[in-house]
């Protein structure tokens, strides 16, 4: 039924977009605690990972916006997506130039 295909991907956005949410926590802890960490990590990691995380955040809540409004196809290509945007940024944005440094 195609009700209950748009609540299933809205669930698993909604799934998803906590799963972000709570590594944009642990990032910003981390950030402001650098007695957590080694010394040889920089601020700016944490910075960088804060950014994917919240990127991660937003495209999980459009996708499930849009997948239970427009058409859960858009969903599904987001949920593709986000998973390849983290693999291929996984060593971070600065380091693959995806972002520069300013």
């Amino acid at each position: 039924d195609e009700f209950d295909r748009r609540v299933a991907l809205a669930f698993y956005a909604l799934v998803g977009a906590l799963l972000c949410a709570s590594w944009w926590g642990f990032f910003h802890y981390l950030g402001r605690h650098g007695d957590l960490v080694r010394g040889e990590v920089d601020e700016a990691f944490f910075q960088g990972e804060r950014l994917r995380t919240a990127a991660g955040v937003l495209l999980y809540a459009a996708a499930g916006v849009l997948g239970y409004l427009v058409d859960p196809l858009i969903a599904l290509g987001v949920f593709v997506a986000v998973p390849i945007f983290y693999g291929a940024t996984s060593a971070g944005l600065y380091e693959t130039r995806l972002v520069s440094r300013r």
